[in-house]
Order: C-alpha cells, then structure tokens, then sequence
C-alpha cells in the first residue's frame, strides 16, 4: 500500500487534509461533550429504560 501511495503525486494533501478533518471533529466532539447541557444528557440516557 506504501508503495501506491509513493507514486501517486498529490496524495500528500489528502492525507493532511483527512488528519485536519479528523482532528476537528473529535476536538469539536470533545468541545460538545464537555458543554452539553446536562439535563440533556439525563434524558438521552434515560430513553432506553422508558
């Protein structure tokens, strides 16, 4: 596979462009989880056992 990769060129923005978007989904996911409304989170917890 690396050895694909080393031959196509422009793949290296790709790859940085795929590792951006993966570190700021989960910094926003984090960002969310941290102030999310905690009665919000009851509920959705809750929502199995109803």
């Amino acid at each position: 596979m690396k050895q694909y990769l080393a031959n196509v060129q422009g793949v290296d923005g790709y790859l940085i462009f795929s590792m951006i978007v993966f570190i700021v989904f989960f910094i926003g996911l984090l960002f969310w989880v941290f102030k999310a409304d905690k009665n919000y989170i009851d509920k959705m917890k809750n929502i199995p056992l109803d």
